[in-house]
C-alpha cells in the first residue's frame, strides 16, 4: 500500500487528512496502541534499574511527549516492557467484519466471517517499521490525558500517522464536565470514531449505568408493582415537622401507644452521597432544600448525618465500614433496600450534562421511590415512563419551591401514587428505542471498530463512509 498524507491546518490545528492511493494493501496484522494501557502500566511499574532500557532515537519524540502529557518527569530510560513488544504485552483482538466482537459461541464462524486480525498493546516499538509494515498503528485515547498539541497534533498526528491509522476516543468515566478538553470540536476532529455520553458531540454512546437494573424496569412482571410500592413505605416520625404525611394517616392513633417501636424513617426524603464537591453544586442545593423539608441524610455530605439502620448494615454486610469503603461490600443492595422505605430519594448527578445518567436515577426507580432528579437536560429520552415518574427540579425556581411541592405530594396519597402509575403501563417507546440501541452496540467494541476501519481504509475505502454505515447499522434513539 502506498500512502499520500495531506496535512491540513484547521483553525490553528493540523489534522491528518491523508488519502490512500489506488493500490490495495496485502492483508496483514493491524496494531492498536492504547495510551490508557501505557499510562497504567507505567504508573504501576517497579523502578528496578536493571529492567530499564534506552529509548531508540526514532521513538524519543513519542516518549518525551507522552511523559510530558502525563507529568511523568524524566523519561530518558523506561522499563523495557514499555518499549519492546512481546507475547506478554500484545493482546489478540478477536473481531468479525464490520467492527463486531467475535464472541465465544461464534468461534466456528471465524474462518468464514472474520478476516480482520489485530493486536492491541502499549509498547512504543509499535511505531517502528517492523510493526507498522506500511503504516503506523491505530490509537485509542481516553479523557484522562488532556489532548495536548505536542502529543496528539505535533507528534502522533503529524509524524506517526498514516491513512490506515484509525484513531478512537472513548469516554466512559465521569461526565464531560470534569474533562473540558473533551468538548473541543477541533481536537475531536483528530479521531475517526468517538464514544462519549453526549450524542451531539460523540459518534456513539458507551454502555450506560442502566444495565444492572434494566430487567427490573423493562418487564412488568419484574417491576415493583404500585401496590407493593405503596405498602412498603414506613411511617415517618419527624422530630422537626408537624406535617401529617400520607404514610402516617392509618397509624395516627397508634403513634400515641408507647409500646409501638418508632420507625427509623424520620423524613420523606432519603439522601445518600459521598462526593460533596460537585460541578452540579449538589451539596449546596441540598443545604437550601433541607431548610424547608425534612431529609434523612445517610451520606458523608451536609449536616445531620445519620447512621445506617442495623437491618441495612446487615443487608449490605458493611459493619465497621463506611461509604469510602463501599467497594468492599454490597452497598447497592443496601441502598435499594433503604430507598424502598422512603417516599423520595435524591437523584442529583455530579454534573448536568447531556446523556450523563447514572445509577442515581435507576436506584429509586427500581426500588419504588420517586427520584428527585437534577442532571441530564435531555432526561426525557432516558425515562421508562409515559407519565410522570420523577420530580424534575428544573421545574422549580428555588429549592424552597421544590420543597413545598414535594411536601404536597408527600401528604397526598393519590398524588403520590400517580408518580408510580408507569409501573402498570407498557414500556414507553423512547425507552425501548434506547434499549434497542444499547443492545445493538453491545455487539461492537472500539478495538474491533478501529481494527475493521483500518483494514477497510487500507483497501481504499473512505473512513467517513465506513463510519456512516456503522452508525446506520447500530441505529439511534
Amino acid at each position: 500500500m502506498v500512502y499520500l498524507s495531506v496535512i491540513v491546518d484547521v483553525s490553528g490545528h493540523k489534522t491528518n487528512r491523508c488519502e490512500p492511493l489506488k493500490y490495495k494493501q496485502v492483508a496483514t496484522i493491524k496494531y492498536i496502541f492504547n495510551l490508557a494501557y501505557w499510562r497504567e502500566f507505567h504508573n504501576n511499574e517497579q523502578t528496578d534499574q536493571t529492567s530499564l532500557c534506552d529509548i531508540p532515537d526514532e521513538l524519543r519524540p513519542i516518549s518525551n511527549a507522552i511523559c510530558r502529557a502525563y507529568n511523568l518527569g524524566d523519561c530518558r530510560r523506561l522499563p523495557c516492557r514499555m518499549i519492546y513488544a512481546s507475547s506478554n504485552t500484545l493482546e489478540d483482538i478477536k473481531c468479525m467484519n464490520g467492527g463486531r466482537i467475535l464472541k465465544n459461541h461464534d468461534d466456528h464462524l471465524i474462518e468464514h466471517q472474520s478476516n480482520v486480525r489485530c493486536k492491541r498493546g502499549y509498547t512504543l516499538d509499535l511505531f517502528l517499521k517492523q510493526y507498522a509494515h506500511a503504516g503506523y498503528p491505530s490509537i485509542i485515547a481516553d479523557p484522562l490525558t488532556p489532548i495536548s498539541n505536542e502529543l496528539y497534533h505535533d507528534v502522533l498526528n503529524n509524524r506517526f500517522r498514516t491513512c490506515d491509522s484509525m484513531w478512537g476516543f472513548i469516554f466512559n468515566f465521569e461526565s464531560i464536565g470534569h474533562y473540558p478538553w473533551t468538548t473541543d470540536n477541533q481536537n475531536l476532529k483528530l479521531f475517526d470514531i468517538t464514544f462519549g455520553y453526549d450524542r451531539s458531540m460523540y459518534d456513539l454512546i458507551p454502555a450506560p449505568w442502566l444495565f444492572n437494573y434494566v430487567e427490573r424496569l423493562k418487564f412488568n412482571s419484574k417491576r415493583m408493582s404500585v401496590e407493593k410500592v405503596m405498602s412498603s413505605k414506613k411511617p415517618i416520625y419527624s422530630v422537626m415537622s408537624s406535617n401529617v404525611y400520607w404514610t402516617n394517616t392509618p397509624t395516627i392513633s397508634q403513634m400515641q401507644n408507647q409500646t409501638i417501636n418508632v420507625s427509623h424513617v424520620q423524613a420523606p426524603i432519603l439522601w445518600m452521597n459521598s462526593n460533596c464537591k460537585t460541578i452540579s453544586k449538589r451539596t449546596e442545593y441540598m443545604h437550601e432544600l433541607m431548610k424547608y423539608i425534612d431529609v434523612d441524610n445517610y451520606g458523608t455530605c451536609g449536616n445531620n448525618i445519620r447512621n445506617l439502620p442495623d437491618h441495612i448494615v446487615k443487608i449490605q454486610q458493611s459493619s465497621n465500614r463506611n461509604l469510602k469503603d463501599r467497594g468492599s461490600y454490597s452497598w447497592e443492595e443496601g441502598k435499594l433496600a433503604l430507598s424502598n422505605e422512603y417516599l423520595f430519594t435524591i437523584a442529583i448527578e455530579n454534573s448536568l450534562n447531556y446523556d450523563y445518567v447514572t445509577e442515581k436515577l435507576w436506584h429509586p426507580l427500581v426500588a419504588g421511590s420517586i427520584p428527585i432528579y437534577l442532571g441530564a437536560p435531555n432526561i426525557e429520552d432516558w425515562l421508562p415512563c409515559k407519565t410522570t415518574c420523577i420530580i424534575d427540579l428544573r421545574n422549580f425556581q428555588t429549592p424552597k419551591d421544590a420543597a413545598l411541592y414535594i411536601r404536597k405530594v408527600a401528604t397526598n396519597r393519590t398524588l403520590y401514587e400517580s408518580y408510580h402509575q408507569w409501573r402498570n403501563e407498557p414500556l414507553c417507546k423512547t425507552f425501548q428505542n434506547m434499549l434497542n440501541y444499547f443492545q445493538n452496540i453491545s455487539d461492537y467494541s472500539l478495538d474491533c471498530i478501529l481494527c475493521d476501519m483500518s483494514y477497510q481504509v487500507g483497501q481504499g475505502e473512505n473512513p467517513i463512509e465506513i463510519k456512516r454505515k456503522l452508525k446506520t447499522m447500530i441505529g439511534h434513539f
